[in-house]
């Protein structure tokens, strides 16, 4: 599915973006659905600006499809080893004017074995721009040693990188991630990554997939981060895809 340049590309820069993977009709369910779900969310915590949805796609019939689609599930087959699993899934929205919301940091940042693949999946449902949203990558920073120098950032504080830098978190050296719908981001999850000039809204769906745990290490790590068993979803438990059967199977020692 990726050529041997996309595989090396991802190797060496953490990061692949592939351009208009989904149909304008398929992309429009998709957010259809999307919606719907942030519109329920809403409704049940009106007091809350911003949305954040643990469990997103499993609660969804049609969405749920994204998790095991070929295009999404058979790059994912290539980049990490056999027998991998699921990592849950996130919906996000929200609006934002302040850049210090989500300056450089690692989702993964510390962890002890960064041979322990794991990836983050970017649909966004609404264009993103260099200076309007998109997400900002830091090409090799998956590995060390700028791994290491960039740790100092990830409190995410207003003046971290002007502190360790001497430059605001816009100036720091990334590629933005420009984004229409339809586009599928896949990222090595121990990349830093930023975002800035958000003055719309975005919304967007995360899906996340890791190697097989094979240590104690490997589950403490899923738990920290409220993944792998406890943490799953009934509908993804209850899943009658075998794809999806696969993914959790190691989770929960079937």
């Amino acid at each position: 599915m990726l050529t041997e340049q996309q595989h090396a590309f991802f190797d060496a820069f953490g990061f692949i973006h592939l351009k208009q993977v989904f149909s304008a009709k398929e992309f429009e369910e998709i957010t259809s659905e999307a919606d719907k779900i942030f519109k329920q969310n809403a409704e049940k915590n009106p007091e809350r600006s911003y949305q954040t949805i643990v469990g997103f796609v499993e609660q969804n019939a049609i969405l749920s499809r994204l998790a095991v689609d070929e295009r999404i599930h058979g790059v994912i087959e290539e980049l990490l080893a056999s027998d991998f699993v699921w990592g849950n899934s996130e919906g996000n929205k929200g609006s934002f004017n302040q850049d210090q919301l989500h300056n450089w940091h690692c989702d993964r940042v510390g962890e002890y074995d960064m041979q322990y693949a794991r990836l983050k999946v970017m649909i966004y449902l609404t264009p993103t721009t260099r200076d309007g949203g998109a997400l900002r990558v830091m090409p090799g920073s998956h590995r060390a040693p700028l791994h290491q120098a960039m740790v100092p950032l990830n409190s995410q504080g207003d003046n971290a990188s002007q502190t360790v830098f001497g430059i605001s978190g816009s100036e720091v050296p990334g590629y933005p991630l420009e984004s229409n719908p339809g586009d599928v981001v896949f990222f090595n999850h121990y990349l830093f990554h930023a975002v800035y000039g958000k003055s719309s809204t975005r919304r967007y769906i995360t899906l996340k997939y890791a190697d097989k745990p094979t240590k104690h290490e490997h589950f403490e790590s899923l738990k920290r981060h409220c993944q792998g068993q406890g943490y799953l979803h009934q509908a993804a438990l209850s899943s009658t895809d075998p794809k999806m059967q696969r993914m959790l199977a190691p989770l929960i020692g079937t």
